[in-house]
Formats: structure tokens, C-alpha cells, sequence
């Protein structure tokens, strides 16, 4: 299996079936990258090397090829900032500011060996992800983690807001905020190379996917190393806690949407919402603020929104991915309070609704309304004693608000709602 770390759902490249993936709320699942450059190729690899570094032509004399770990933490941070202009003009005038970064970092989870580096250097999410498991890594072993997830954890606390835009603003209060943030294990393909060049001897660290040199190595890191990947425990990768479950509505047996990052799937043939929750596919109620009328323009698009509902009030933050975190920041304060006239959704009316891909969880919806009311004068909404159902909303291709792969929208104007 090959898929990204966000991966909710894949389809078997051997009979086309859907694949729900379960374990990836809260376990650090295993991924791998597999090495581009095969021991093979390393002589030329290594002559490239030597060329560029002024040495005299090498004799390679072995290759040991082998999985380094980094843990991969991966999310966004937003800080909110209210401050003044910077400078010593007559202007005083409070603003804010909302500044945003997403974080895709790695680090290294082996501490006998330092590869050099914080991070590959590779654009991760570029690259095929695969299972960490023995017969993906083949006859490679696996340099064992050694750094505590605990130790990575409470370090992330301040790494996590590393290169955050300047504000420009002299600040007088701020808050930062980490939302969606998962972590997992990467291994990564180094290779051992150990040349002979004139009379010397060097030992090399080489990226087994750009083919670079990443450092040479001292004699007594290299029996380190040996001796780590001699050792039991790093032949095996750990537990993935990653488990494959077949995408079939448990109501009517339909197929269920295989996309890969959708958090809720609708049947195609009952149009029931089916959510993962704990191993398990379970019915979430879903509602529209729409009706008939609302399929007779062909430029109709329901947009998803999660609904918490209580006694006195309800809440709207957008389900749908945008371009940006500060443009879902945007939405969700504007509709946080919206009033849509929501009811159930027809059922002759069901299979005609096309709408977008959920694609935030429910989870990283509650974090968007705390930061909305943590930010704004928006009121703080109460967890407990809350109903939460997704709404489909009708909107039409034009006008400001939603930017998306199929064009501008805004509400219909049929639906009177009040923002």
C-alpha cells in the first residue's frame, strides 16, 4: 500500500475495491521511503561525488544500505497578533493581524548515528509513502528509534511555530494555536559507503534518493552504527497499528466514496454519511438547508458544514478543504453564528446531491471554533450537552466568499440566511 499520511481511504490497485484506512486518529503510523539509487548504481554515484570534492578517483570497496527514523510532524500553526505599528510616527491605532504557516517537520529519532541534518531535504509529501513493514523494506534493516515520542512531543511545543511570517506590528498580545497536528515515523534510505581513495580511506553518509553526500563519517560511528543495525529489534520497523477495512455501506452493502482524504463518505446508493469511529464505520446524521428548487440551477454546489447544535443555538464551521488555513479562519468566523434553516434531506432528493468532499474531521472542526472564539467576538460554544450533525449547504458559482476547484460560490439567495 502506498499512500500519504493523511490517507483516510485508498482503492486496491489489484481489483479496484475501496479501502477504509483505520489507526490513524491518534497512532504514529510507520512509513518508508524506498531508496531511488540501488547499491548498483552507487559506484557512479560515488565517482559523481569525488569529482565535485577535488578527490582522486575511489575505489568503492562496500555498500551498506539501511533505514534511518525521523519522526514527521506535520499540521498548522496560526498565530493571532494584536499590536501597533512599528516606528515612532503619531499613528496608534490598534490592529490585527492573523498569520498562518503549515508545518511538515522531521527529525531525527536515532540519536547514535546524527545523519547530519534536521530533515532529508525531500518535500515529503512528494514522494510515495509505503507501509514500514519487513517485506516492503526488503533485505534493508532499520536503524532502531531511540529519542522518546514524549521528548519529540514537548520539543515540538516551540519548533512548531519556527519561521512564522513577521507581523510587523509592535505587538501588545498574541496567541498561538496548533491545529490538525498528527506525527508518525519516517525511515528514510541512507546508505554506508566506504571508498578508498589514493591511500585514505573514507567513510561516507549517502541519500539514497537524491544520491547527495550527506557528511563522512568518523571510523568509530561507523562500528556504532553496525552495531545498531546488528541488533534485533531494528529488523523489525515496530507496530503500525494500521488496519484495512472495506469501503461497503453497512446499510444497504453500496460502495462508498474511495477518496483518499475524505472524512465522511456517502453511499452511492442510499446517499447515507458514514464516518470512522473507533475501527468502525458509523451513520452520521445529515442534513440540508435546501430544497427542490435548489437542483434547478446547474451551477448548484452543496458545500459541507459541520453543525453543533444545543437548546439555545447553533454553530457552522466549513467540512470542506480551502486554500489556506487563514481562508477557513475567514469562513468560519463569518458563518460561526449563521442561522440556515436546516432539516432532513428528502430522500427522493438524495442521490442527486453531489456535494464537496469532506474534508476536515470533526475534530479539527472544534479546534477552528476555538480558535474563532479564542480571536474574535465570537462566544465560546459549549462541547457538552451538543448535538452535531453535518450540514449541506446549496451554494451558486459566484460572488467572493468560496474559492474552490470548481469556481466562486456564495449561499443561495433563497435561503434567507443571516450571518
Amino acid at each position: 500500500m502506498v499512500f500519504d499520511q493523511e490517507a483516510t481511504g485508498t482503492r486496491c490497485r489489484y481489483c479496484g475495491a475501496g479501502l477504509m484506512v483505520l489507526g490513524t486518529g491518534a497512532a504514529w503510523l510507520n512509513f518508508l521511503i524506498k531508496p531511488k539509487i540501488d547499491v548498483r548504481e552507487m559506484a557512479h554515484e560515488v565517482t559523481s561525488i569525488a569529482m565535485k570534492n577535488g578527490w582522486k578517483p575511489p575505489l568503492l570497496r562496500s555498500v551498506i544500505p539501511f533505514y534511518f527514523p525521523f519522526y514527521r510532524t506535520t499540521g498548522h500553526a496560526i498565530r493571532w497578533v494584536v499590536g501597533h505599528q512599528t516606528g515612532t510616527g503619531p499613528d496608534r491605532t490598534s490592529q490585527t493581524r492573523l498569520l498562518t504557516r503549515p508545518v511538515d517537520l522531521m527529525r531525527p529519532a536515532h540519536m547514535d548515528l546524527s545523519p547530519g541534518l534536521f530533515s532529508p531535504g525531500f518535500r515529503t509529501q512528494s514522494l510515495n509513502l509505503s507501509l514500514a513493514t519487513r517485506e516492503n523494506a526488503g533485505k534493508l534493516p532499520f536503524a532502531p528509534v531511540q529519542k522518546e515520542r514524549e521528548v519529540h512531543s514537548r520539543k515540538m511545543e516551540d519548533d512548531f511555530f519556527d519561521g512564522m511570517p513577521d507581523p510587523g506590528l509592535r505587538v501588545v498580545e498574541e496567541k498561538m494555536f496548533r491545529l490538525w497536528e498528527k506525527n508518525s515515523v519516517l525511515y528514510f534510505p541512507l546508505s554506508l559507503v566506504e571508498i578508498r581513495e589514493g591511500n585514505n580511506i573514507r567513510l561516507l553518509l549517502i541519500d539514497a534518493v537524491g544520491g547527495g553526500l550527506i557528511r563522512q563519517l568518523r571510523h568509530e560511528e561507523m562500528e556504532t552504527l553496525l552495531d545498531n543495525l546488528g541488533l534485533k529489534e531494528s529488523r523489525s520497523p515496530g507496530e503500525t497499528r494500521l488496519k484495512l477495512a472495506s469501503l461497503i455501506c453497512p446499510e444497504c452493502a453500496g460502495d462508498l466514496d474511495p477518496d483518499p482524504t475524505a472524512h465522511l463518505r456517502f453511499c452511492h446508493s442510499c446517499a447515507r454519511g458514514w464516518e470512522t469511529s473507533r475501527g468502525e464505520l458509523r451513520e452520521k446524521e445529515c442534513l440540508w438547508a435546501g430544497s427542490p428548487d435548489s437542483f434547478k440551477d446547474p451551477s448548484t454546489l452543496f458545500m459541507p458544514f459541520w453543525l453543533r447544535r444545543s437548546d439555545s443555538r447553533n454553530l457552522y464551521v466549513p467540512a470542506f478543504k480551502v486554500r489556506s488555513p487563514r481562508l477557513l479562519y475567514n469562513l468560519s468566523a463569518r458563518y460561526y453564528h449563521a442561522d440556515f434553516k436546516a432539516g432532513n434531506i428528502p430522500y427522493q432528493d438524495r442521490l442527486r446531491l453531489k456535494p464537496f468532499p469532506v474534508g476536515l474531521p470533526a475534530d479539527g472542526a472544534d479546534e477552528m471554533a476555538d480558535v474563532v472564539a479564542n480571536t474574535s467576538s465570537r462566544s465560546r460554544f459549549p462541547r457538552k450537552g451538543t448535538k452535531q450533525s453535518l450540514l449541506l449547504v446549496p451554494f451558486r458559482k459566484r460572488g467572493p466568499d468560496l474559492v474552490g476547484p470548481r469556481g466562486l460560490a456564495v449561499p443561495i439567495s433563497s435561503l434567507g440566511v443571516k450571518i
